[in-house]
């Protein structure tokens, strides 16, 4: 693959992201690249006519501003790379500092993507689909404001069926194992991995383990009982409420989220330098 065309899109309201990608701007187009730079808002970007006609979409911001891009440019079939300007940055491989460097070594070899699974969700109340969406960390289905427990019930491949009070559960991809899934006790799972985790959120009397499961496993959740608050959220960004008789099916979407790969940022080594491993 090879790059010819980008598209920069900035962290809203981010004076800092937006200096940068104008000097991003002015470097790519030295180095012969066609970049794009759109004045509109984020919500509207899915309509612009020069995105899918690039090969490259670079975010400068942190990994929420990668999550809530890549669910509304998947389609697009297009890889991202994220210049970290946030806090944690597990997405976001490149510097605010380096990234002229960073950018000329990717340019300088033939570029590598990292494909990662993303879910599918559907909600369906009385028999019609009212709400569907995709995620590239996670869904997660939990209480509201008060302090109570929720009763899941959770149907897995081949008809098992579970019964949860916790907190909540989680359905992660292996991107979003790094993120609430592991807070919750879940395992670390390699992002490219074909896989799908469900976590539940401090369950009370219940044996549930963390559970990993091949990624076309197709998932069953529902309230059991009269919870009049409850959340199912989207990668902590979106958020739909839940009633009881709801049925919420969760699956692998059919394209993949897709991540510019730097050679010099493996995944152990990310998890040592965020502290998920410890250096000895």
């Amino acid at each position: 693959m090879s790059i010819n065309s980008v598209i920069l899109i900035t962290k809203n309201r981010s004076r800092k992201a937006f200096a940068l990608s104008l000097k991003m701007k002015s470097w790519l187009e030295a180095q012969g690249i066609k970049v794009h730079l759109p004045s509109k808002s984020l919500q509207g970007l899915e309509d612009d006519p020069c995105i899918p006609l690039s090969d490259l979409i670079i975010i400068l911001g942190g990994d929420g501003t990668i999550l809530s891009q890549a669910r509304l440019l998947l389609d697009q079939n297009i890889p991202f790379l994220g210049v970290n300007l946030g806090v944690v940055g597990f997405m976001a491989d490149i510097s605010p500092h380096s990234w002229r460097e960073q950018l000329s070594g990717l340019l300088a070899t033939p570029v590598q993507v990292s494909k990662r699974c993303v879910l599918a969700y559907e909600v369906v109340r009385d028999k019609s689909i009212i709400h569907s969406g995709t995620a590239i960390n996670e869904v997660v289905i939990n209480r509201g404001r008060l302090a109570r427990l929720v009763c899941i019930n959770l149907t897995l491949p081949g008809g098992a069926e579970q019964h949860i009070r916790a907190d909540g559960l989680i359905v992660a991809t292996p991107t979003g194992s790094t993120a609430y899934s592991v807070s919750a006790g879940g395992p670390l799972v390699h992002p490219e991995m074909e896989a799908v985790i469900i976590t539940p959120i401090c369950p009370f009397l219940h044996d549930f383990k963390p559970l990993i499961l091949p990624s076309d496993s197709r998932l069953y959740a529902g309230i059991h009982g009269d919870h009049p608050d409850v959340h199912m959220t989207i990668d902590g960004q979106t958020g739909f409420r839940i009633k009881p008789g709801d049925r919420v099916a969760i699956f692998r979407h059919f394209r993949d989220f897709k991540l510019l790969r730097c050679p010099e940022h493996s995944y152990i080594a990310k998890l040592v330098a965020k502290r998920f491993l410890k250096r000895r």
